[in-house]
């Protein structure tokens, strides 16, 4: 048999999905942005719950109805009380937990699935006064919408293109595959008898594909008393009459009304339904859930579809895409860690705030609002436990302190963490607590081991002595260093390293320091070395601290010519296996 279901277009509607028009579809609600790489987001679905038709609610729901009465597929005009020919649906409807995809509609208000107690294009029934659900009524397997004994013939129907039943099928816009719907519209109809003394009646059914939702909208229905008892009905029926679903006020009845509509909604179980996610166009194994945490280092375009089984057919719903939830990158810098160097009384004091300036990196300071936190967690929460006072914080062992950066302009939250750390007590320099000087060395001719060595004259407090100093016989000098911009000297009990010093003559020809002895000095040609020990190395430096001889000897003597040197004052620094000396010596 020929389709006859019609598409129709028109452009005084636009398809805008209401709160009243039920989709088959699954959305992604507006996920939480991410501020930073590697944060999370929860990405939820929205969609209805779909059910069996094994069972029905109904409801009431705005007149607002958005499918046009006019314009579809007409049914005969030439007579009264009429069923339509068999009508095709593209698309299988599930009824009291049957599939359908075929239909008749009738000209006295109603639609029916049943075609074997009713003949396309014969005679719809109009008399009838019980109540639903009822074994004995009429018609059954049907949608009543209104359900009574309307007159379709010409007349009394004075304008067949307006005042008629018709019926079409929407598959466009928001109304395409899987959400298409049939509507059937009973327009500005006469009454039996009362003809159009009573009003002209106006209704229409609208079924959904997917959902499996049918929506009644009354327009205006006045009863006729004086014919069939003034019957209307509005309600759904299963096929031997057993159970039934009826509006309040509304089986059977002389009632009347204007612009009021139901949804009646499948309540049997729920249908099994699976999910797929996918992250730019590339389904996410194990993510078969209805939401998805995501912590995206870049942005990508999220999307899940929906699939499920219903009426024997298995329907795959899109999302829509989700796309660039992280938010760009404001240019947000990296704290300064601290470090303090450690001393009595081991309670330390900084300014946090420093770190503002540096994280801010030229962004502007009124756009943010910075905060500072003890731990972790209150810093993610931004409870109000932070830091009362940074710019004076204390502090006695190594800290982890989180910033947190909080965009007035995007709400977004960065938390930063830098180390406030203690840094260990630096042991004091070591080296030989008596040396020999001869006459014009300094400070910086002592042999300490140590990295920034200064100089003082008392063991606690006194004075800084520059480097170039000059030596004092019989006199005692304290060394500190300094290593990570720690000085020595600090703690509970201060210590600073002592080296007492003695001087030597250059008048004598022989020199002795230690287990070296060397000789003659001033020298003219020759300089004799010897040593208790192997000498393993012989350096000279003049007094620019350039070296300019060296020597390897490995034996207990080594004599050093030293003709070709320049006149003047050098530095002789001699090694052996225990011993380290600097002797000044004199070249003639």
């Amino acid at each position: 048999m020929k389709k006859l279901y019609f598409i129709f277009v028109f452009l005084a509607f636009s398809f805008i999905t209401t709160a009243q028009t039920p989709l088959a579809q699954i959305s992604i609600e507006s996920p939480s942005m991410v501020c930073s790489p590697g944060q999370c987001s929860l990405l939820t679905t929205t969609h209805a719950t779909l059910k069996s038709s094994t069972d029905y609610t109904v409801e009431s729901i705005p007149y607002s109805p958005i499918f046009p009465f006019v314009g579809g597929v007409t049914i005969n005009t030439s007579a009264d009380d009429v069923w339509s020919p068999e009508i095709n649906l593209p698309f299988n409807f599930s009824f009291y937990g049957n599939c359908y995809n075929s239909l008749l509609v009738g000209s006295n208000g109603l639609v029916t699935f049943d075609l074997t107690n009713n003949n396309p294009a014969g005679t719809c029934p109009w008399q009838f006064t019980q109540t639903i659900p009822n074994a004995a009524f009429p018609v059954k397997n049907a949608i009543y919408g209104v359900y009574q004994d309307t007159n379709i013939a010409v007349p009394p129907v004075v304008n067949p293109s307006l005042q008629n039943v018709n019926y079409y099928v929407l598959d466009t816009g928001v109304n395409a595959a899987p959400n298409r719907v049939f509507v059937v519209n009973f327009n500005e109809l006469p009454m039996f008898q009362c003809n159009s003394n009573v009003g002209l009646q106006t209704s229409q059914i609208v079924i959904h594909e997917s959902t499996n939702i049918i929506e009644v909208f009354v327009k205006s229905r006045t009863a006729c008393t004086t014919w069939n008892s003034g019957s209307g009905l509005i309600g759904l029926q299963n096929a031997n009459g057993t159970a039934a679903v009826v509006p309040a006020a509304r089986n059977t009845g002389t009632w009347s009304t204007t612009n009021e509509a139901w949804r009646f909604s499948p309540n049997g179980a729920a249908l099994p339904v699976t999910y797929q996610w996918t992250i730019n166009a590339v389904p996410v194994l194990n993510e078969t859930s209805d939401s998805m945490l995501v912590c995206p280092t870049e942005n990508a375009t999220y999307q899940v579809q929906m699939t499920y089984v219903n009426c024997n057919l298995t329907t795959v719903v899109s999302s829509n895409s989700v796309t660039d939830i992280l938010m760009p990158d404001p240019g947000i810098g990296v704290p300064v860690d601290y470090s303090v160097c450690r001393e009595f009384p081991f309670i330390y004091s900084t300014n946090l705030t420093s770190n503002d300036i540096t994280v801010l990196n030229g962004l502007p300071a009124v756009d943010y609002y910075i905060r500072y936190y003890e731990n972790l967690e209150d810093a993610q929460n931004t409870t109000n436990n932070f830091i009362s006072n940074p710019t004076a914080y204390t502090f006695t062992q190594d800290k982890t302190i989180y910033m947190v950066i909080e965009s007035l302009i995007t709400g977004c939250l960065y938390v930063k963490p830098f180390s406030l750390t203690v840094l260990p007590v630096v042991s004091p320099p070591t080296g030989a607590p008596t040396q020999d000087f001869t006459e014009g060395q300094t400070l910086a001719d002592l042999e300490v081991q140590g990295e920034n060595i200064t100089w003082y004259d008392s063991a606690v407090g006194g004075n800084q002595l520059p480097s170039i100093t000059l030596l004092q016989d019989d006199t005692t000098y304290y060394a500190t260093q300094i290593v990570n911009g720690c000085e020595s000297n600090r703690g509970v009990s201060p210590t600073r390293f002592a080296v007492t010093v003695n001087l030597v003559s250059l008048a004598n020809d022989t020199f002795v320091a230690g287990v070296f002895t060397v000789f003659p000095n001033p020298v003219n040609d020759k300089l004799t070395v010897k040593s208790k020990e192997i000498i393993k190395s012989i350096r000279i430096y003049n007094i620019l601290g350039q070296q300019v001889l060296q020597l390897h000897p490995y034996q207990n003597e080594s004599q050093i010519n030293v003709a070709q040197l320049n006149n003047g004052v050098y530095f002789l620094t001699l090694d052996s296996e225990q011993e380290h000396r600097s002797i000044k010596i004199l070249k003639k």
